[in-house]
């Protein structure tokens, strides 16, 4: 930040001009002219949702596995099971499609095998293309995706000697929600239901995966349009439990600057509340946008230091 008057960068923070109680802008002083000016929050927001890092949200979905069982109850199922096709190799299971979306952005990246791709289980050229939006991703956010959708992409890209692409962190929604709230369910339909979002499509059950994996083509559209769905609903479902989010990946870090760390946004409004450690207290802010109460100022509010603590046992 800059002064306008005189073009000076050592300028401080003189607090936040407010508008009925929303603050709409920070206020700064120049050390050199001492003129004081404000920056507003729209126009940072404007500049931010350029630079914002990049957030995929993303869903898969795999097929069948094909295997011989004695019977439907509490059956313990060895691989020596599994049906083989006529090449001798066994009739595992890969992925069918996948869809995402990077976060804010209302273009739907998606992919599925084509019917030949299906009927020999082939799923490479799909894989690639999602390596490359994990490959650009900072963060990705999917429902049960440390358990299954990671899990399982890294399982196909090894299989088929894909590389892991470059470290990104991730945001588990169904991690988010058991953790944070009491609700009788965690499934995603559930949870779009009830908060009144983008709702799953119906599939109709295990005859659209058969059908699927027969090459059959209306089949396969039905899948990919059912997999956009998840993804339009996931997004939802995270901007809607993100100002619960109390380990959410700091944005400011990636971005240098002192913004919500959960969603980036320069509006922080001041509050009443302090944050406790051991040795210090630390201002707590809150975010004027997606309302995080949750940020702590890095500097403590202490006059003085504590020198004695407790002794863990």
């Amino acid at each position: 930040m800059n002064c306008p008057k005189c073009h000076n960068g050592d300028v401080v923070k003189k607090g936040f001009q407010y508008n009925k109680g929303v603050a709409v802008s920070q206020r700064y002083k120049c050390k050199r002219c001492e003129k004081q000016f404000n920056e507003y929050f729209h126009d940072r927001a404007k500049d931010y949702k350029d630079q914002m890092p990049n957030i995929l949200i993303f869903d898969i979905e795999t097929s069948l596995m094909e295997v011989y069982v004695w019977g439907l109850y509490k059956q313990f199922i060895s691989h020596n099971n599994i049906i083989k096709d006529n090449k001798g190799n066994y009739k595992t299971w890969f992925m069918l499609s996948y869809a995402a979306k990077w976060l804010y952005d209302d273009n739907i990246i998606s992919d599925i095998v084509t019917p030949e791709e299906a009927i020999n289980r082939d799923d490479k050229r799909i894989l690639k293309s999602i390596w490359k939006l994990l490959e650009r991703a900072d963060i990705v956010i999917a429902h049960n995706g440390d358990r299954f959708d990671l899990r399982k992409i890294n399982a196909r890209f090894v299989s088929n000697d894909i590389l892991p692409p470059t470290s990104f962190r991730t945001i588990d929604t169904l991690k988010v929600t058991r953790r944070e709230f009491a609700f009788e369910s965690f499934k995603q339909d559930f949870l779009t239901k009830k908060f009144k979002l983008q709702e799953k499509k119906a599939t109709g059950g295990i005859d659209l995966w058969i059908e699927v994996q027969k090459g059959n083509q209306e089949a396969i559209d039905k899948m990919l349009d059912y997999n956009i769905h998840d993804v339009k609903g996931l997004e939802d479902m995270y901007l809607k439990i993100r100002p619960y989010i109390k380990n959410h990946p700091n944005l400011g870090v990636l971005l240098d600057e002192d913004v919500c760390p959960n969603c980036a946004s320069p509006n922080l409004l001041e509050t009443d509340s302090e944050y406790f450690t051991s040795a210090n207290r630390f201002p707590v802010l809150r975010c004027g946008d997606c309302h995080t109460p949750y940020i702590r100022h890095k500097k403590n509010s202490s006059t003085r230091s504590t020198n004695y603590r407790s002794v863990p046992k």
